[in-house]
């Protein structure tokens, strides 16, 4: 593949990137540039010769009439047509506007990031269409996501990273967020490392480490910061797709297990250099997980609370801090004053779009992984695909505790590979 067309397919992850290092595009206007630059994307991706696969994207007619289901129920939220009326909080402000949603406005913006989530899935599926195209977009992915992590762990030992607390964050302003990014890497890093491996069988294991070393580099830099966001529940998440990873592929592939006894033995030793060199943080943080625990507990019981007064369309997409501040007494404050999500995705949707605007939401996510997960087989590019599949454990795990799917950066790079892991299953499979 030539040196354009690589640039090409590295083009979206970074721009990805960028967006992580600027906080994530966590501020309203730049999730709104960040939404315009995957329009922008995809619109040239579409001039360009890509073009020519858009058939792959006849495949994706369920989950792309679920994603419109999605937005059409946000849409819905905007008028007054619903179980009970529109919310009553329009009558008390007596502005002369009726709505479902109790803010018309941040409605409207989440509607259009869910825009942009959309363009990054068809720009992953496209990229994703041809088998060859697939693997170099995820080594490309791979390679950015090292230099990536590079960058942000000299930020971090530098001093110069602009979140303090003792935490990497990888340019987010939660350390937990950065987790969930550098989890999905070391993930698909390992994935990169064993395939490497196996097609240098037969080569020498010096030939084989020379073949394999940037994947090793990448995964091992990756793995490092995951550790120093000391993340509880998101290197839990990673260890356990990890796991699942090496398993699968050594039940298929047990000429594999070799190159996972090496990834677990380097795994090992930046553990044990990073939790006994010094690094107390994370010891103190495992020991302050039953702490972490009651005031989660705290935190879902109360928003459970505001579900459960609008469950069928909810408070409205975007609504969280109006909904937040609304519940807020003086026996709730020491724990939402300080918060912008519920650090529950699943909860956070059903308090914001309801049954009724969830519900596709999750069937699409599971279509699409589903169909991914049916589409494994035998032949070339299996390995690649086994990872992808078991990256997506990494975001839906640690979104059950934290709020890395909130963040857009993080929901557009989840969204992109999601369309790539979805046109590569089914590239594999004509």
């Amino acid at each position: 593949m030539s040196a354009p067309v690589a640039v090409a397919l590295a083009a979206t992850p970074i721009l990805l990137v960028m967006a992580h290092l600027a906080f994530g595009a966590n501020q309203p206007a730049a999730a709104q540039w960040l939404t315009a630059a995957l329009g922008a994307a995809l619109l040239i991706a579409v001039a360009t010769p890509l073009r020519r696969d858009m058939g792959a994207l006849d495949a994706a007619l369920v989950p792309g009439g679920l994603f419109l289901a999605t937005i059409g129920v946000a849409l819905w939220t905007l008028t007054p047509f619903g179980p009970g009326g529109a919310h009553p909080a329009w009558t008390w402000a007596a502005v002369g506007a009726d709505a479902l949603t109790v803010d018309r406005s941040s409605t409207v913006m989440e509607i259009v990031k869910l825009m942009g989530l959309g363009s990054a899935f068809v720009i992953g599926a496209l990229q994703g269409a041809r088998r060859d195209r697939a693997e170099a977009t995820l080594q490309a992915t791979i390679w950015v996501g090292g230099a990536y992590a590079a960058l942000s762990l000299v930020s971090f030992v530098s001093g110069l990273q602009i979140a303090q607390g003792g935490r990497l964050t990888g340019g987010f302003l939660s350390a937990n967020s950065g987790a969930t990014v550098f989890g999905m890497l070391t993930v698909l890093g390992l994935a990169l490392f064993l395939r490497d491996w196996r097609r240098a069988e037969g080569r020498g294991f010096a030939r084989r480490l020379t073949r394999t070393a940037v994947s090793i580099a990448c995964t091992s830099l990756t793995a490092t910061c995951l550790l120093l966001t000391a993340s509880r529940l998101g290197m839990a998440a990673t260890v356990g797709a990890v796991a699942v990873l090496l398993v699968w592929t050594f039940a298929r592939e047990p000429k594999s297990r070799s190159a996972g006894l090496l990834a677990a033995g380097l795994f090992g030793v930046i553990g044990v250099v990073l939790l006994l060199g010094g690094n107390d943080l994370i010891w103190s943080r495992i020991g302050s997980t039953q702490v972490g625990l009651a005031d989660r507990g705290a935190l879902f019981a109360t928003h459970w609370k505001a579900f459960i007064a609008s469950p069928v369309f909810g408070w409205g997409l975007g609504t969280f801090d109006t909904v937040n501040l609304h519940l807020m007494t003086a026996e709730t404050a020491p724990e939402l004053w300080t918060i912008r999500a519920t650090h529950n995705v699943y909860l956070q949707w059903l308090e914001e779009a309801g049954v009724v605007g969830t519900l596709p939401m999750v069937l699409t996510i599971a279509w699409v992984i589903g169909a991914s997960l049916l589409r494994v087989g035998e032949g070339r590019g299996q390995g690649l695909l086994i990872g992808l599949v078991c990256m997506n454990l990494v975001v839906l795990v640690h979104g059950l505790a934290d709020f890395a799917l909130q963040v857009p950066s993080i929901a557009a790079f989840w969204s992109f590979l999601l369309g790539l892991q979805f046109a590569f299953a089914r590239g594999r499979s004509r």
